[in-house]
C-alpha cells in the first residue's frame, strides 16, 4: 500500500465536520434507540446516501477505558458482533489511524461478508468526545 499523504489536513477537516454535525439542531434528529443510560439519534445525510448517527449517554467508568472501546483496537472486537477481524494499518497519532476490518455475513450470507478500509478519528470536545470512521 502506498504511504498516505500528511493526515493533518484530513484530521482537521474531520474535526471541523464533527463539530458542525454536533451543532445540528435537535429538531433535525429523530430518536433511533433509547435506553435508560443512552440515546441514539439519526438523520438523513446530505453528503452521502445513508444516515448520520449521534449517541449520548452517561457511563460511570474511567474516561480512557471507555475511549479504548470506541476507537479502533482490540476492545472493538469484544462488543461489535458483526466485526470478525480488524487491523490497524497505520497510526498517525493516538486518536487518528487507518484501519481495515471485515464484517460477518448476514441473513444466511445473503449479505456477504465485507471488507472495509476506514480513516478513524476521535477528538475531545467540550465535555465529551466526537468520533468518526
Amino acid at each position: 500500500m502506498d504511504p498516505l499523504p500528511n493526515p493533518a489536513p484530513l484530521a482537521s477537516k474531520l474535526r471541523n465536520t464533527l463539530v458542525r454535525y454536533h451543532g445540528i439542531g435537535d429538531g433535525e434528529w429523530r430518536v433511533a434507540k433509547k435506553t435508560k443510560d443512552a440515546t441514539v439519534w439519526r438523520k438523513p445525510s446530505e453528503e452521502f446516501s445513508g444516515y448520520l448517527y449521534k449517541a449520548q449517554g452517561v457511563v460511570e467508568d474511567v474516561t480512557n477505558r471507555i475511549v479504548d472501546h470506541i476507537r479502533p483496537g482490540p476492545f472493538r472486537l469484544d462488543w461489535d458482533s458483526l466485526m470478525t477481524s480488524m487491523d490497524i494499518m497505520e497510526t498517525f497519532e493516538e486518536n487518528c489511524c487507518v484501519m481495515r476490518y471485515t464484517t460477518a455475513g448476514q441473513l444466511w450470507n445473503i449479505i456477504a461478508p465485507r471488507e472495509f478500509v476506514d480513516f478513524s478519528y476521535t477528538t475531545a470536545y467540550e465535555d465529551g468526545l466526537l468520533t468518526c470512521g
